[in-house]
């Protein structure tokens, strides 16, 4: 269950747009892993002032306020806030001391019993230690850090490879949402030459999925990368689909992955689809004290 935006009303959005931000800033920095959280939060708020004060807040690093709701808030949306505030603490696989007490703050304000939110962050450090195994999937001598795949390095056979890559897996399901339509004509911009561009661009119109095809010459380890990108990406949904599964095999096969590194891989994502799915149970379970 994410955030349905669409249930609140436009201050309930401002509201909930300042917390994003606040969570994003809490620590002073925004991370490469926070930046979508950012650039989805400013699309929810359609008012210009109220997103110039957004912005105002961002490119001076400071965080908003923490007030409370300006109109009675449903618990269980209340407490799928709460949770996506937890999934952008934990987004750069660290949390700091200023994070921890954002989120007692934003606790109190939303009136969770202590015992609500104790499970919360139980939630929260569950996370944290499957988020942390992602080092184990690299080696440190890699200088590849999971999340940021270096496109700036890439040569145009390798971005071409990428970007076919990218569209392929978001067009798995069939299915096409405004964010993910985004998400491929930016994969489709990762290419300069422009007969590639508009064959790309051909795919993403006809909603057609490109062929899977070997890798050109990558590391190892940067193959690695782009393979746990893709992973989170089908795992998005909190599931995995059969027909993903069998892409994400077909996609080991073609890079020469053995099948020990294939499982590993594979059980690293199920770790995590496990445990975002517990955040739904979680959500319907909230206690507050009012």
């Amino acid at each position: 269950m994410s955030v349905p935006v669409n249930l609140l009303k436009p201050d309930q959005r401002f509201w909930y747009a300042q917390l994003v931000v606040a969570a994003i800033l809490a620590d002073g920095e925004i991370d490469a892993s926070e930046v979508e959280f950012l650039r989805g939060v400013i699309g929810v708020v359609k008012e210009p002032v109220a997103r110039q004060a957004l912005l105002a807040h961002i490119e001076a690093k400071q965080p908003p306020p923490v007030h409370e709701p300006p109109s009675a808030i449903p618990d269980q949306i209340l407490a799928a806030i709460f949770t996506e505030l937890i999934l952008i603490c934990i987004a750069d696989v660290d949390f700091a001391v200023e994070e921890r007490t954002f989120l007692e703050e934003v606790a109190g304000v939303m009136s969770f019993t202590p015992a609500y939110l104790k499970m919360l962050m139980n939630w929260l450090e569950d996370g944290l230690r499957w988020k942390r195994a992602q080092s184990e999937l690299l080696p440190p001598s890699s200088g590849f850090t999971i999340g940021q795949v270096p496109i700036d390095q890439f040569s145009s056979e390798q971005r071409y490879w990428y970007a076919q890559l990218l569209i392929s897996t978001i067009m798995l399901d069939g299915r096409l949402d405004e964010m993910e339509l985004q998400f491929m004509k930016m994969a489709v911009g990762f290419v300069q030459e422009k007969p590639l561009k508009m064959k790309l661009m051909g795919y993403v119109k006809n909603k057609m999925s490109p062929p899977l095809s070997s890798p050109p010459d990558f590391p190892r380890d940067l193959l690695i990368l782009i393979f746990v990108n893709v992973i989170q990406i089908v795992s998005a949904d909190e599931s995995i689909s059969y027909s993903e599964q069998t892409m994400l095999k077909e996609l080991s096969d073609l890079c020469g992955f053995e099948s020990d590194l294939f499982a590993r891989l594979i059980s690293w994502c199920n770790q995590g689809v496990s445990w975002k799915g517990n955040k739904n149970g979680l959500i319907q379970r909230v206690r507050r004290s009012v």
